[in-house]
């Protein structure tokens, strides 16, 4: 190895090792600072073995007053008896008792976590959730702790992708692209959620890597045995952390069907397949998600009605019938925003005319460059009309100039696609067709499966995210290739491209203030947890003899798969006792007198000692 080779390797790995450091700065900066929210709620009681509002946790929260003494003594997962006796009145059922700390956190037994799982997140992501199970018994029950886990996996990507562009593209595509990583608004805002969602695209990423390199393997040796059995726990653990998994494994089969041309691959794929697919069918049939699928079309024929009905004024978001129209305008941002070049324009960006001229301007050039050669322009023009043009277009627009101009020097930027595909060599040309195939089919899929079900509530980014690594992946041979265009050209692509990290930084600046409904989901910031809160003043002021009341919101049980068994809602106490001492015996009780504070009452002090005050808190659930 010649002494240059050893130092361009020294230096990549250190750009890489800033790059990995810069990444988990950026991740692990304002971790805790926002309370959890409804998702990640669900995450924390899952984790342990509870069901968010308490379906088993029945003796901790009531005294059964039902005639039939095995009314609850059904098996874990079958719902039926809910259905049945969903008529009967809190008065005609439970009375409230007391309960502690400690009851709370009683052991759970394995169908207590696959309920858990079923009736919290429809069975979903249980490999998760077996790792966070986990890294909190090390680590310690918190919000940090919680979301830590997915700050590691979201670091992972980065230094998977590197890993991904260097063996199939070069080591300058790895280091752009693991840059890219680092810095996308979108992981960043994820590894900030304890969710699935870092560890499946780390997963799916790992199958494809893993994928590839058994397509292009030509060898019959140890190597290939460990290829495929790689690949079958990266994919068979990914459908268990999301059950969209199933999209990427259905884009391997679709590049599989366009390059494998063995017999004995296909066998061996179809081997690994089984084997991915083992996993999640076990799951399904024995373990928490034997519900899912009924849980899946209860939610489609809920969702469809609400679109049809009541689709702007629902406790779920606004959710559209899936007409050409409306799954084009929800599913335009998806495309848009996987490009870090054009990310959030749609968002920002307002008017027809100023789309129509910006798409006009980004088409002329386009058609200048493709074609200056064969007119006859003076020399001063020939090199100055890109940036004239540019120039003149910002005059018409109405608003938004800069970012308008922006997205016309994009679909300028975007269409050398094609000559990047015609300038690699054959090799490279196939896995750029996996790239492409990956950018594009989640997203596909997602658009398939909303016509299918009638409304638009599943056409969120979260959803087709595994395409980023790809999508970056052609973006960071896009950024090499610019270097190679006549100076005007790669001035005017850089200079606005420039511009736009701008822009991603302003919006990343809005996900670390909690003003981004588009990555943190809320416009007005959060508190810090008002559980962990509340947890750390009981902690202080509770003493032998107190009484500490949960408030108890109404809540209203819809269908056998509802996670309540009562008329109203114990989450607060749920959340509260997370953070509470595992062994304590504090007195506590649900008040269903009110339903916003959380107090102490003292038995030589009738005043109640206000503990927090939950109201507009609970983000997510009110």
């Amino acid at each position: 190895m010649s002494l240059n080779h050893t130092k361009e390797n020294l230096r990549s790995r250190l750009i890489l090792l800033a790059i990995l450091v810069a990444g988990l700065a950026l991740r692990l900066y304002h971790l805790d600072k926002f309370s959890i929210f409804f998702d990640e709620k669900s995450t924390m009681v899952i984790s342990q073995g509870v069901v968010l509002e308490g379906a088993n946790q029945k003796e901790v929260f009531s005294t059964l007053k039902l005639s039939d003494s095995q009314f609850w003594k059904t098996p874990t997962l079958d719902y039926r008896p809910l259905k049945v006796h969903r008529s009967l009145t809190y008065s005609e059922t439970f009375s409230p008792r007391a309960f502690t700390p400690a009851e709370f956190w009683a052991p759970k037994t394995l169908e207590d976590y696959f309920e858990a799982n079923n009736r919290s997140d429809i069975g979903n992501s249980p490999f998760y959730y077996l790792i966070l199970h986990w890294w909190m018994e090390i680590f310690g029950l918190s919000d940090f702790s919680a979301r830590s886990l997915s700050v590691i996996f979201s670091v992972l990507i980065i230094g998977l992708t590197y890993l991904f562009g260097k063996r199939f593209f070069n080591v300058t595509t790895g280091l752009i692209a693991a840059a890219i990583v680092a810095i996308e608004p979108f992981f960043i805002a994820y590894s900030h959620q304890a969710r699935n969602y870092s560890l499946t695209f780390f997963l799916t990423l790992l199958a494809t890597y893993l994928f590839l390199q058994i397509i292009e393997n030509k060898s019959d040796n140890k190597k290939t045995f460990y290829l495929y059995l790689g690949y079958s726990l990266a994919a068979g653990l990914g459908l268990l952390s999301h059950f969209l998994t199933i999209s990427v494994l259905m884009a391997h089969a679709i590049y599989a069907l366009l390059f494998l041309r063995s017999i004995k691959g296909w066998v061996r794929m179809a081997i690994s397949a089984v084997l991915a697919l083992s996993g999640v069918t076990l799951w399904m049939l024995y373990g928490g998600g034997q519900y899912t699928l009924y849980t899946l079309n209860y939610q489609a024929d809920l969702y469809k009605r609400v679109a049809e009905t009541m689709p702007y004024n629902n406790p779920f978001g606004i959710i559209l019938p899936a007409t050409a129209a409306n799954v084009f305008n929800k599913s335009l941002p998806i495309f848009t925003d996987l490009v870090f070049f054009t990310n959030g324009l749609t968002d920002a960006l307002a008017g027809k005319k100023n789309v129509i001229i910006a798409l006009f301007t980004g088409i002329l050039l386009i058609v200048w460059y493709r074609f200056k050669d064969r007119t006859k322009t003076p020399d001063w023009l020939t090199h100055r009309f890109p940036y004239l043009l540019v120039i003149l277009s910002s005059v018409f627009y109405t608003n938004h100039k800069l970012q308008f101009t922006i997205l016309s020097v994009s679909i300028f930027a975007l269409s050398f696609i094609p000559d990047i595909h015609d300038k690699a060599n054959p090799a490279e040309k196939k896995r750029l067709w996996m790239c492409y195939i990956m950018g594009l089919f989640p997203t596909l899929f997602l658009i398939l499966m909303s016509f299918k079900s009638g409304h638009t509530n599943g056409l969120t980014q979260r959803y087709s995210g595994f395409s980023f690594p790809y999508v970056i992946i052609v973006l960071s041979l896009l950024l090499q290739y610019y270097n190679t265009l006549k100076v005007e050209f790669r001035v005017l692509i850089f200079v606005f491209l420039t511009a736009q990290l701008y822009f991603v930084g302003s919006r990343l600046n809005e996900f670390y203030q909690d003003k981004s409904v588009k990555y943190g989901y809320f416009a007005t910031p959060r508190v810090p947890n008002p559980y962990y809160e509340a947890a750390q003043k009981i902690k202080e002021l509770y003493q032998p003899g107190d009484t500490i009341f949960y408030p108890a919101p109404r809540f209203r049980i819809l269908s056998e798969m509802d996670r309540t068994f009562l008329p109203y809602s114990v989450q607060d106490a749920q959340l509260t006792n997370l953070y509470l001492p595992k062994t304590a015996q504090y007195i506590q009780a649900m008040d269903t007198t009110q339903t916003e504070v959380i107090w102490i009452k003292k038995p030589n002090n009738p005043a109640p000692v206000e503990i927090k005050r939950l109201k507009g808190l609970r983000y997510g659930s009110e």
